[in-house]
Parts: C-alpha cells; structure tokens; sequence
C-alpha cells in the first residue's frame, strides 16, 4: 500500500515541481516511438607409502567421471518438477513468457571439520579442513567420494588442470610440490618454498606469498617440474590472497582491497606492475575470497556471504569488461551461519576446539598466527562454480546464471539527493514503452517514460486538495485514491498519453465503505475496504450520467481469524491473475478466474514468506518481504495459478514497481531510484561471455546445485 506518512514536513512543504519541465519535443507529447540430501563418504588413506603408484588412483589418469547424475530435486516439491516439465513446453510456444525453469540442486556433506580452503580441478574437488585434513573427491557422478590426502596441511594449491599441487606445512610454514599426484600410493614432494603463507598456481606458475608479506613467483612449472626458483616480485601492498589463471593474476589484499597484474602475456610471464581495481571500491564491496574461472570469469564472496562475477577478464584486459561487479542470489540455499563468515569461521573454530578437546583460545590463537591464513571458499571450473558454506557444505551451480546489478538512475531535471517514496508502472497507450509514475510526498505526481534516454519527468497536477494514498496505472487510465478514500481517474489516450485531467468516481453504490486499494486490469478493476472486503468493477474508465453505472460486485474475501484482513490486492494487467496481502504480511491467490468467471471461485493461502508490498505482472508475481528483499514467484500457469516456490532476487528496496518487459524498476532505502540490470552468463564458463547486459527479466533461470 502507498503509505507516505513517514515524509517529513520538509518533504511535504518542498516543491520539487519547479525544476521540472515539459519541453515541446518531450517524447510524452508524441504518440511516436522513440529435499535435499547430503553425502559423505570419507576413506583414510593409508599413510605408508607404497613400491609403486597405484595408476589406479593416479590423478593423472584420462578417465573422467560424469559431472552429472546424482540425487537432486527440483524447486521445493515434486509437484514443482511436475509443473515445470508441462510449463517448459507452454514456455516454447510463448516467447514473450519468460522461461521458468525450477533449479536442479544436488547436496553432498563436505570431509572433516568444516572447510577452510576449497579448490576444484577439471575432475577433482579438493577441500581442505580447519584441522589441517586435505582431502580429495572425483567429480560426481552419484556422491562425492571422499578420501582423505594429506594431514597437517596449512593451504593448498592446485592448477587448473590438476596436473600441479602444492602444500604449505602447518608447523613448519613450508611449501612442497608434488611430482606426481596420485591418491593412492607413493608421493615424491619437493621442497618449494620456505615461510609460504599463501600459494596459487596457474598449469606453469606459481605465485607465493611469504610470512613477512613478500611476493615471490616461480615460472617453467610443469609435471615434470613441480618446482623452480623463485623470484621476488614488488607488490603495492601485503597481500592475503593471490588467484591465477589463462595469463591473468589478482590479488586481495590484507584490508580486502582488489588488485589486478597489467602487462602479462607468453614474453613477460611476470608481468609490468599492479592496478587497483576501482570497480569493487565503488560498489563498497568487502571481497573475502576471490577466484578465475574459465571463459574470462572473475568470482568473488564478500564477507556478507554474497556471490558475484565478472565477465571478459583476459591477458589484454585483466580487470574484464564489467564496469560493475553482478550479483548471483545464493541466499536460499547457501546458508552461511547468521549471516557473517567472520561469525561462520569462529563457529567452525569452536567446532575444532570441540572435536580436538583444545581450548578455543588456542585454535583461534593458531588460526589467526599468520594473517596471511586466508580462507579460500569459490572456486570454478567447466563444470561451473562450486562456493563452500560455513555449514560444512559444498554447492555447486550449473546452467545459465542471471547476474544482478541495481543502476541508479537521477531522472533529468532532479538531483542525486532527490528522495521518492513511490512508483508505478503501466503500459503507454500507444504501445511503445513504459510509464514510470514517480512521488515524493502525496501531493505530487510525475510521470516519465522509459524509452527517453534522459528520462525527463512530466509534472502530473493532482485534483485540488488531494492527497493520494495509493496509485494504480493500466494502459488507458490512472486510477488515484487519497486519503478519504475517493477515487479519481485519470484518462490516458495516444493523443494525451499521460491524461488530461481528473474525474471523481462515483462511489455512491457502496455507501459508507471506505476504499484502501485499488488495482486497474485491461478491463477489470479490484478493490479492497478498510474492513478487508473485495469489490470487483468491469471497466477502468469514468461513465458519464447518461450512462448505466458498473456495478460494483462484493466479492467473499478469505476466511480469516479476528483480526486478521486484507490490506491490498493486484490483479496482472491482463486480467488473468489476481493476488491479494493481509495485515499479517500473508500471500492469498484467486483461483478459478476465466473469460467465463473473471471474479474466479476461491481464495488459496500461498506460504512461505512474509510480504509488504505486492506486484503481478502478466507471468508471475514479484514480492518485497517485511525486511526489503525481494522475491519472485515461479510456476505459476493456468493450471497452476499459485506458482510452486519463491526464490529471491538480489537487493533490498523500499517500494518497486515491475513494467509489462519484467523489468524491476526500484525505490532505495535511502529513498534513490534505481533500475534492475540483468546479465545472462552462458552455462559453460570456457564459452564467450556474453556481449553485454540485459535490461529487466530474467529469459533463462538460475540452475544451482547443493552439492
């Protein structure tokens, strides 16, 4: 519901009309266009060492397990992976639908006591554990097959393909190499490098950090050379974290800023000097773990638990195309514990303490002993991104993934500081575009059309004395309710695409009912009153008195305890869905709604999350729970109007609107306008990155696995 109550009386008094104008090529006065399951299968190794390798657990070997298979649901149900394989088929035949398609998810316990480090080679998961435990998995094919590597291991280093392997000792602070990687049998290591903090190979490099922050490289790294002479390399500052690969290095320093390395290719493997990455810095983003994937991918977490990627990193431009980091919404299934991995870490720490019977001091102590000990949890490779939780789990997402970056966006004519409480958004009558009705208290109105590049706000007058609580748009009128609960509308035509002037609505027929909402189909109008009853209304325009009035149809609301009502409703602007809130935040469907039966025949209590704000687009419903985020319904069809499951979408608003394209248009929390950019990254990472952004829906769904 608009609710602008919370405006200052600064806001209220300021007219920010002023600076706004309609100039004569405005394009507004042309009608023209311009159940998840969690494996774990640990083998303990023998420690002796054999007479000869045992070439059937040689790394080495070319068998390579399908990456797919396994255990995995789709969406939250059954009944969701049902749904979905009848709607793919209606999703082809309409290519203006945007495709729906539930996740696949898979879930694997990890080895050991939570999981510190995380590296993912062409066909191996290695992880290694708060106890120092390194331990090694074939890609999945039914399970993750665990068998423990290595014991007492500080950090671990893996190249792409597999064929390099370092370790750093936990005591001893020293790095060895291994010359030949076989999970069973003999294992020749070399000593590498002495007071090694951090390593990351590429398939012929090695880039080191010391103990005392010193930055050292190896080059010439091969199978039959694990290890060469290291040569020190200047760095700007101590760095915590170094990722390389296909010729490009980053590097994350001790207080989280991003780093890149210029000047790399076959002639100079060393490369000419650092850049700061100013990208990350304007996002305010606190990176903790960094990785390269293939196909120019850049990953990172922050220290929030959030996913993102960048897109184009290459030898010839290291910080990639991107001017801007995209977010993947990982929140409904990698859980990180109350939401901070400093928190995530400490936990995992007590857990240690817990099983080793050791105090906690002396295992935080021993953790933190060298600040260069640097959790690595994202790693990628052509199966796609694997990210570790703080509950000892690992998931993996595959297929195409939608990025998510929130673009603010200062309409012509305002300024940065320009605070909105509101906007709406409806189809322009002359089919070209979106109107984006925009407020900033209740006594203005402006309206601005998003194909205008500067998108210059026309200034819309509101009827005398009126103070608008709620605003509802379809193609041919604008429907206002204020305070008293009259309603005005306003005609919009491809003449006058944002109306002329207002018309009071005769409210007569409902006595002394007092409307709260009100939302505008193509044809049909609904309405909520301050007791929670729901009226229906064929036709959105004004009759005038020579005419027979529309009725409006009192429609049974759903059975609710004392107390409880409806405080809103929204209909898709194609009449086709019908979707309406309580004061308890309650998600409630009509069902039964047809050409035949437009007010449909029942009410259905859609669970799950608990919601403020509303919106129905013609293929689905967009949600903002109680705390800002917000969500997206996914199923929905004619035979299946409430849709299967929520998934949430990045970012937390204030109030959103969403235009016929499925694009979310979005007020900030400290009241900014902003718009969703979307970017569809391909299901390969070695395949080309896509040539740029997408504006609004989402035209393939995520796909995540828990593994």
């Amino acid at each position: 519901m608009f609710s602008l109550s919370h405006i200052s009386a600064k806001q209220r008094t300021a007219d920010p009309r002023r600076s706004v104008f309609l100039p004569e090529n405005h394009p507004l006065l042309s009608p023209e266009p311009a159940d998840q399951m969690f494996f774990s299968d640990v083998t303990n190794l023998d420690s002796k060492p054999s007479m000869s390798s045992d070439e059937e657990g040689d790394i080495y070997c070319n068998s390579l397990p399908a990456a797919s298979g396994g255990n995995s649901h789709t969406g939250s149900s059954k009944e969701a992976e049902n749904t979905t394989e009848k709607d793919t088929e209606q999703d082809y035949q309409d290519k203006n639908r945007p495709y729906m398609l539930a996740e696949s998810w898979m879930g694997y316990s990890g080895p050991g006591c939570g999981i510190l480090s995380l590296q993912v080679t062409n066909r191996h998961v290695w992880c290694l554990d708060f106890k120092g435990g390194l331990f090694c998995s074939p890609l999945p094919e039914t399970g993750l097959r665990w068998q423990r590597f290595e014991d007492n291991v500080h950090q671990v280093a893996l190249s792409p393909s597999g064929n390099l392997l370092w370790k750093v000792e936990q005591k001893t602070m020293t790095a060895f190499a291994c010359a030949k990687v076989s999970v069973k049998g003999k294992r020749h290591w070399y000593k590498a490098a002495e007071q090694t903090a951090f390593v990351a190979l590429s398939d012929d490099s090695a880039w080191i950090i010391r103990t005392n922050g010193d930055l050292y490289l190896q080059t010439g790294l091969s199978v039959e050379r694990p290890c060469a002479r290291s040569v020190k390399v200047d760095s700007p500052c101590v760095f915590s974290q170094v990722c390389v690969r296909g010729g490009v290095v980053w590097a994350l320093s001790e207080h989280k800023a991003l780093f890149y390395r210029e000047g790399m290719n076959s002639y100079c493997s060393e490369g000419e000097g650092w850049k700061y990455d100013t990208v990350s810095e304007a996002q305010g983003l606190e990176l903790i773990c960094i990785a390269l994937g293939g196909g120019g991918t850049a990953w990172a977490l922050d220290a929030s638990g959030s996913l993102w990627f960048r897109t184009g990193i290459c030898p010839s431009k290291p910080q990639g195309n991107d001017d801007h980091w995209w977010q993947i919404s990982i929140s409904d299934y990698v859980v990180f514990d109350q939401g901070s991995f400093f928190q995530t870490l400490l936990q995992a720490t007590q857990s240690v303490a817990t099983v080793t019977r050791g105090p906690v001091e002396r295992v935080v102590a021993f953790l933190s002993q060298y600040s260069q000990c640097q959790p690595s949890l994202v790693s990628a490779n052509a199966t796609g991104v694997w990210v570790a939780s703080g509950r000892n789990q690992l998931h993996l997402a595959r297929g195409n993934l939608v990025g998510t970056f929130w673009q603010n966006v200062v309409p012509r004519g305002t300024v940065s500081a320009t605070r909105w409480t509101f906007i709406s958004s409806s189809s322009v009558p002359h089919k070209e575009g979106t109107f984006l009705w925009l407020a900033q208290s209740r006594k203005d109105l402006f309206c601005v059309w998003d194909r205008d590049g500067e998108l210059r706000p026309s200034s819309v007058s509101l009827p005398p004395e009126v103070e608008l609580t709620h605003l509802s748009a379809c193609r041919d009128a604008l429907w206002g309710l204020d305070i008293h609960g009259q309603v005005s509308i306003r005609t919009l035509s491809p003449s006058c695409p944002i109306g002329l002037h207002w018309t009071l609505l005769d409210l007569s027929q409902l006595g002394s009912v007092r409307l709260v909402n009100v939302s505008c189909g193509s044809q049909n109008v609904w309405a909520v009153d301050s007791r929670g009853l729901v009226y229906f209304r064929v036709g959105t325009q004004p009759l005038n008195a020579s005419m027979m009035m529309p009725a409006w149809i009192y429609i049974e609301p759903p059975s609710q305890p004392i107390g409880v009502q409806l405080v809103s409703i929204q209909t898709s602007p194609n009449d086709r869905l019908l979707w309406a809130l309580d004061n308890r935040g309650s998600v409630f469907v009509r069902t039964g709604l047809s050409d035949e039966m437009p007010v449909g025949t029942a009410w259905d209590l859609v669970p799950g999350l608990a919601v403020s704000q509303m919106v129905v687009s013609c293929q689905t419903v967009w949600v903002r729970c109680v705390n800002g985020e917000l969500a997206r319904r996914y199923g929905i069809s004619d035979r299946n109007p409430a849709g299967d499951y929520w998934k949430k979408i990045p970012g937390t608003t204030n109030w959103f609107t969403v235009t016929p394209e499925e694009q979310l248009w979005a007020v900030t929390p400290i009241g900014g306008l902003c718009r969703r950019l979307t970017k569809l990254l391909p299901p390969m990472p070695s395949a080309s990155p896509p040539s740029g952004p997408m504006l609004g829906g989402e035209d393939v769904e995520d796909e995540w696995e828990l593994i």
